[in-house]
């Protein structure tokens, strides 16, 4: 089944071609009733070779037209699939920055000019989540050159080793 539907356009160039040659049957059959004295079976199976080659030939240029749409709609599939890889990791990048700002907020409107264990708490989640954006942003820059030098496949593989490198990150925070 995937392979039907991520081959679509080429199946359907090919289904295109083989309408054509039984098109092309039927009306030898029909027109040239006395000119070629076969059924319309013989005329789609076994038919003059001239017949063959222009069949051949629609089959061919149908084929190709499949191909060319496919290679088209490939292209898009791949735009598609980098930019919700491109919306997914900006979404990961705001989480950490809203908790820096938050806990950057709590330390502002502390009294105290002492560092308490909260402020230490909270401090010390700052430089967590600063160090973890640090880390995105290097690895997004790399994404960023690969999407440039039009390397869409790497790009994509690029966002999926940050994606499994977040969650190990998140494994190792819990832990």
């Amino acid at each position: 089944m995937k392979f039907f539907k991520h081959y679509k356009e080429i199946l359907f160039g090919f289904a295109l071609g083989a309408a054509m040659w039984l098109i092309d049957a039927v009306m030898h059959t029909e027109i040239g009733a006395d000119v070629h004295a076969g059924s319309l079976w013989a005329e789609i199976f076994a038919p003059h070779p001239t017949a063959l080659i222009f069949r051949g030939f629609y089959l061919v240029i149908a084929l190709a037209f499949g191909v060319f749409l496919w290679r088209t709609n490939w292209r898009e599939r791949q735009l598609r699939a980098l930019e919700q890889a491109v919306v997914a990791f900006q979404r990961q990048l705001d989480a950490p920055a809203l908790r820096i700002l938050g806990a950057a907020r709590q330390i502002q409107k502390r009294n105290s000019v002492r560092l308490d264990e909260t402020a230490e708490r909270l401090a010390a989640e700052i430089g967590t989540d600063a160090g973890l954006i640090d880390e995105l942003a290097k690895k997004y820059l790399e994404f960023s050159r690969l999407v440039q030098a039009g390397d869409t496949q790497r790009a994509i593989e690029t966002l999926n080793s940050i994606e499994s490198w977040l969650e190990k990150r998140k494994v190792v925070a819990k832990s």
